[in-house]
């Protein structure tokens, strides 16, 4: 009976906690309700999901259409940033549908493709002078250094001859600090400020003090020269950059901040972008496949009564853990006759932390699966946290009654699951912390196996199913049948990679990144083990 209770009050309180902890960040933001009009104008490159200008597979004539028509209404124009690949039919398409249209010709570092991009542009900004309003002549090609000031004038020269639209170069707004001899070939100068990626990023909380005073500064330093902000906005995925959070809410945010500062003080923009793209993923991580204003599957990303909720899925996704976790929480008390109520509440709380982790890891796993690669990748690494988080319930199962050695297979697989993420974790680590800019920090991937295996051995220590503080290292951190998982060498170069890791991104991260502090602390976490291990064995005699 008492075993019955403990099933009943544990399911309870764990599927409320489960509530608070989906709805509580998930409580609709309401945006400032002001009348904002049309959106200037939009950066449009309409690739879906299984196409990429890497491996040079392009959106049809019949998608691009549908995806302007999905604008419609909602901007008066569209950047786009090559004048080839297919964007050919959007000057044509856009005079049907009544949008304005910014045409670009992209430059590069291949000669040939770039006399192709001017000749194209040429003849597109000629042939529809009505729909064509101005050109730009490259984006950032200063910032990537694919062409050198005096070349990309050249360019920039030969358009401006044979065009009757204003012409410009787009860049990030520092680069015509370095470069201010550019704006005598330009007729108007087009600026990138976006807080996220600039080398001190700033907090949404201070988007308008920041994007103004970039403004101002350009404005000051080219007199009478007009200005376009060619890309302006906030991504609602990836890794933060110290004090920058890449959120939903953060993203609507500042789009809706922006649009009312641009009313304002009259500044002419362009957003970024219209839809997220997922193949960006591969060169900026999370973070380049989530700027859209609508999802990569063509979904509004907020909606306009302007309420804006983190996670429109969130009842879902209570569903789902809540249910499965009380659905192994019987199993457990049915399959373990011996176990108490203590071990059921301790239990209790062990599903549904490991269900609930599991599902948050295997989302943000799946954000980026564009192309077959990642959706192999994305379906090995949920199968790993699967395996683990599959280990760990039969951890919490086992504190029912002692096992024997032979009985205990879950520990001997939790202990080398254990180890394959901490592992990981080490070398993730190490790469952030030297080469992080557009690596995404995999904090939720690793949820599983460091809070699942914190609350079983918590649970472990406080039911007397441990040998002391031995038990803390990972030849016996899952009891009985654990062995060791790696030899002394490897655990002092796992141990070395998680401290070096953690303190390389201490020192190179800003202590406003609340993420990669995390991650950091998350990294020693999970080394605990192994190095105490190396202690234990260190002060056995000989």
């Amino acid at each position: 009976m008492l075993r019955l209770f403990a099933l009943v009050v544990g399911a309870a309180v764990v599927v409320a906690l489960n509530w608070l902890f989906w709805s509580l960040p998930n409580r609709p933001y309401d945006l400032e309700a002001r009348p904002l009009g049309i959106i200037r104008s939009v950066s449009f490159a309409p690739f879906r999901d299984g196409q990429s200008p890497l491996d040079k597979t392009y959106p049809t004539a019949q998608q691009i259409e549908e995806d302007m028509r999905l604008l419609q209404g909602r901007v008066a124009g569209i950047r786009t940033y090559t004048s080839r690949e297919g964007l050919e039919v959007v000057p044509e398409i856009a005079r049907r549908l009544g949008l304005e249209v910014t045409m670009s010709a992209w430059i590069g570092s291949e000669a040939d493709i770039n006399d192709k991009e001017v000749a194209a542009l040429i003849r597109l900004a000629n042939a529809y002078p009505d729909v064509i309003k101005r050109v730009i002549v490259g984006n950032e090609v200063l910032l990537r250094k694919e062409q050198k000031p005096a070349a990309l004038a050249a360019y920039i020269r030969r358009v401006r001859g044979a065009v009757k639209q204003p012409v410009s170069y787009a860049d990030v707004w520092e680069f015509w600090h370095r470069n201010p001899a550019l704006a005598a070939e330009v007729d108007f100068v087009t600026i990138h400020i976006l807080p996220y990626w600039e080398n001190r990023p700033s907090a949404i909380e201070d988007m308008e003090a920041h994007v103004m005073a970039a403004y101002r500064e350009i404005e000051r330093a080219f007199p009478g020269k007009p200005l376009l902000i060619g890309e302006a906005g906030w991504p609602s995925a990836g890794r933060t950059r110290g004090p920058a959070v890449p959120t939903l809410v953060n993203k609507a945010r500042f789009i809706n901040g922006f649009r009312v500062l641009a009313a304002e003080k009259g500044v002419d923009y362009n957003l970024i972008e219209a839809f997220d793209q997922r193949w960006k993923a591969k060169l900026e991580g999370t973070v380049g496949a989530n700027w859209g204003l609508f999802s990569h599957d063509r979904h509004a990303k907020w909606g306009a009564d302007g309420k804006v909720v983190e996670n429109p899925d969130w009842r879902a996704h209570f569903a789902v853990t809540s249910t499965l976790a009380v659905l192994l929480l019987a199993w457990i008390v049915a399959t373990r006759p011996g176990i108490g109520p203590g071990a059921v509440l301790w239990a209790a709380f062990g599903v549904q932390t490991i269900v609930t982790a599991a599902l948050h890891g295997i989302v943000q796993e799946w954000l980026v699966a564009y192309s077959l690669w990642r959706i192999l990748w994305s379906s090995a690494a949920s199968a790993l946290i699967l395996a683990m988080a599959a280990v760990l319930v039969l951890g919490f199962r086992a504190l029912g009654a002692p096992e024997p050695p032979a009985a205990a297979g879950w520990a001997r697989r939790a202990g080398m699951l254990f180890t394959v993420f901490a592992a990981a974790a080490a070398v993730h680590a190490v790469l952030l912390a030297f080469d992080g800019r557009y690596r995404d920090f995999p904090n939720l991937l690793f949820l599983v196996p460091l809070l699942g295996t914190a609350l079983l051995v918590a649970a472990r220590l406080a039911l007397g199913r441990t040998a002391g503080r031995g038990g803390l290292a990972i030849d016996r951190l899952f009891g009985a049948g654990s062995g060791p998982a790696l030899g002394g060498d490897a655990r002092a170069l796992l141990v070395g990679g998680a401290l070096l890791g953690a303190m390389g991104m201490v020192i190179g991260e800003t202590l406003a990144n609340r993420e990669a502090l995390a991650w950091a602390a998350m990294t020693v976490a999970m080394a605990v083990p192994f190095a105490w291990g190396m202690r234990l064995t260190a002060r056995r005699p000989a």
